[in-house]
C-alpha cells in the first residue's frame, strides 16, 4: 500500500512504541511504497553474512531493521519536543512543514512560485 510518510531521510525522530520506545535517532531511509522507515541504532538485526571475497569477510553483521512509520513522531528542532507535522501554504505556492507544538517551520517543501 504507498501511502505518504511524514518523516523524510535525516529526520531526527523519536520511537513512541514497540521494543525501542523513547530511543531518537536519524531517519537513515525511507521506503513509502511499505510505509517503513529505517532508523539509526534503533531496530538492530543480525544477518549472517557470506564472505563476498578477500575484501569482505564471513561473519555476523548488525545493521538497522526497518520500523513502521507511525511508530516513530519527529522531533521538533526549535523546541526539541516529539511533534506531528502540520503544513503551511503561504500565497506565493511556497509550501512548509510545520511543528504542531510551537508552531515553528521544521523546512521548505515546495519552492514558491517564480513570476
Amino acid at each position: 500500500m504507498a501511502s505518504k510518510i511524514h518523516v523524510k531521510k535525516d529526520d531526527k525522530v523519536v520511537v513512541i512504541t514497540g521494543k525501542d520506545a523513547g530511543s531518537q535517532g536519524q531517519v537513515v531511509k525511507t521506503d513509502p511504497k511499505s510505509g517503513r522507515v529505517f532508523v539509526s541504532g534503533v531496530n538492530m538485526v543480525k544477518k549472517h553474512q557470506k564472505a563476498q571475497g578477500q575484501n569482505k569477510p564471513a561473519g555476523i553483521v548488525e545493521k538497522e531493521g526497518s520500523i513502521d512509520a507511525s511508530n516513530v513522531m519527529l522531533v521538533c528542532p526549535k523546541c526539541g519536543k516529539a511533534t506531528r507535522v502540520g503544513h503551511r501554504v503561504e500565497a506565493n505556492g511556497a509550501k512548509f512543514r510545520v511543528c504542531k507544538k510551537c508552531g515553528a517551520d521544521i523546512d521548505q517543501i515546495k519552492k514558491a512560485k517564480e513570476e
